[in-house]
């Protein structure tokens, strides 16, 4: 009997000894110890603070933080708009500068921006890459063991180097757990130092406490670069520009995805639209999307509206203030996304408002120019319409600007009482040469379009009534193969032209394909303008970027051959 009791605390005592010693000196994984790990998931450490939420980060492509998160830890004067799916940021005083500091004093009072967010799972998130700077942040994700650091850049923060083997522990006591095992060379963040123990961050993402006399110290005297942007270099094209304006309703395509466009200098695409009289713009702009069109080449000339209300643009016009207010985003925005270029699109404006345009688009460009942007305008071609021509200075901003695009579309609009072409060869060319009047060709890009209209014309009480629908060029291919349609060239239009009868009305459909467009294009060499920009990427066949480059960007040796 006496044996057996024996034996068994024998086996009870080895088989303790076992586990204390499994405890002790075998590492535990860190997502068994700290509760605030959860396995499967993007765990967030916030400098020496494991983030204990429900809602975590999610990284694929990109990197997004919840909003409530980002509210609670990060940055507090933040507003979330479940509506319109878009983050309000108000900053009193940034942290962050612009390139000069005289632009930095533009803001220095203050800006208010808005950032568009993503809702996955009734849950809302930012994409905080590119966003460092705005924050004051820091930003690392560590893939091995799927842990977001974030670490605010204006804390005193030490770094340090473990010089023997050590382990990490979650409490500072030998008799603590060992977490991680730490070798020679490893480098971590120190936060705390008690003497004995200090608090720290390991590469992996790991919080907990080392040995002091394991680790030493790195001063790190770097100074924190709070400037979101440096001074571009200058822009000095050779040859014709190749521009397409990118219609963006909310959300930017993934450029990536794209084959690149040979022949495309620049791509524009409807980010920002002021929305109200005081200034405020409603900023759809995408980091990644000019990340990705840099990598293929192309310049980023960002467009901004006018929402192509004229009362609105009125109240704009006479209040400084809301002018200024504008200046100060497109400033901002124009340096935290890295952009090439500002676009300025304002139609629809009273024509009493022309002089104060005129000095407003002077005071922005100014500003622009401070960060080497290009800045262009869209304007329509010459005519008698006071809200819809008249109204520019073409003249003085041709002066002002580095180019001017000549929407040389829309011949017949919309909403036309009459059906017929959108940019028949000569109304083109009378466009052009009235621009020319008034500005330098070297600064004239010419419209095309990459639509078309069909019209319906009904007859109602006896009369004929027209309406119509843009069709993108590959939507016309397919009509015409579905109905069997017989095509003709219109010499005087310089289009192909089909139409067909269907419920007792009438539909015609003057074409925009590859022998339009090559004919129109031939016309920036003809009048040796600047180049040319369409309208819109997404509405054009492949083909059309062939025939562009073909045309507005061969050699004389080509042009000799008649190729």
């Amino acid at each position: 009997m006496k044996k057996g009791i024996i034996l068994f605390t024998v086996i009870m005592l080895v088989t303790t000894i076992t586990v204390l010693g499994l405890l002790f000196f075998k590492p535990i994984d860190p997502k068994d110890v700290v509760k605030a790990f959860e396995k499967n998931k993007t765990n967030l450490v916030i400098e020496d603070l494991v983030i204990d939420t429900e809602k975590h980060p999610i990284v694929d492509e990109d990197i997004l933080i919840p909003i409530s998160t980002l509210k609670e830890y990060i940055y507090e004067d933040v507003e979330l708009s479940k509506k319109y799916d878009r983050l309000y940021l108000g900053m009193k005083a940034p942290k962050f500068k612009l390139e000069t500091d005289n632009l930095t004093e533009k803001i220095k009072e203050g800006v208010n921006l808005n950032f568009l967010v993503k809702e996955i799972n009734d849950t809302h998130y930012i994409d905080i890459e590119g966003f460092e700077k705005i924050f004051n942040i820091k930003v690392n994700y560590i893939e091995d063991t799927n842990i977001l650091t974030i670490d605010k850049t204006n804390t005193n923060m030490k770094k340090g180097k473990i010089t023997e083997r050590t382990y990490l522990r979650p409490k500072d006591s030998f008799f603590s757990f060992r977490m991680d095992k730490l070798h020679k060379g490893d480098e971590i963040k120190v936060f705390n130092d008690d003497g004995k123990w200090l608090k720290v961050r390991t590469e992996k993402g790991y919080i907990g406490y080392v040995v002091n006399k394991k680790v030493k110290i790195i001063k790190d005297e770097k100074k924190t670069d709070n400037k979101l942007n440096s001074v571009r270099s200058e822009w000095n094209k050779e040859g014709k520009i190749n521009l397409v304006w990118d219609y963006i309703r909310k959300d930017s395509p993934k450029l990536a995805e794209d084959e690149k466009i040979k022949g495309l200098d620049v791509i524009s695409p409807t980010w920002f639209s002021i929305v109200d009289e005081s200034g405020y713009i409603v900023n759809n702009g995408d980091i990644n999307y000019v990340k990705d069109a840099h990598d293929k080449g192309y310049k980023v000339w960002a467009l901004v509206d006018n929402s192509f209300d004229r009362d609105l643009t009125n109240e704009l016009l006479k209040s400084e203030e809301s002018q200024n207010r504008v200046i100060e985003q497109l400033i901002v925005y124009s340096s935290l996304y890295n952009l090439d270029g500002i676009n300025i699109d304002f139609e629809n404006v009273y024509y009493k408002d022309k002089d104060r345009l005129t000095s407003f688009i002077a005071k922005l460009t100014k500003a622009l120019k401070e960060q080497k942007l290009v800045v262009s305008m869209d304007m329509t071609v010459p005519s008698s319409s006071l809200y819809w021509s008249k109204f520019y200075d073409r003249e003085k901003l041709g002066d002002i600007l580095d180019y001017c695009m000549v929407m040389t579309y829309d011949e017949h609009w919309a909403t036309s009482p009459k059906s017929g072409s959108v940019a028949s060869i000569d109304w083109v060319k009378r466009g052009i040469e009235k621009t020319l009047k008034y500005i330098p060709k070297e600064k004239v890009l010419m419209g095309i379009p990459f639509y078309t209209r069909e019209w319906e014309e009904k007859k109602v009480n006896g009369k004929i009534k027209v309406s119509s629908k843009a069709l993108s060029m590959e939507s016309v291919k397919e009509k015409i193969e579905e109905r069997d349609l017989k095509v003709k060239w219109l010499k005087e239009e310089g289009q192909n032209y089909t139409e067909y009868n269907k419920d007792d009305n009438v539909y015609r459909i003057w074409i925009e394909d590859e022998r339009s467009i090559k004919l129109k294009a031939s016309l920036v060499n003809e009048y040796d303008i600047a180049g040319v920009c369409s309208w819109r990427k997404g509405f054009e066949k492949e083909v059309i970027w062939t025939v562009l480059n073909n045309v507005i960007k061969k050699d004389k040796e080509l042009v000799m051959k008649g190729e």
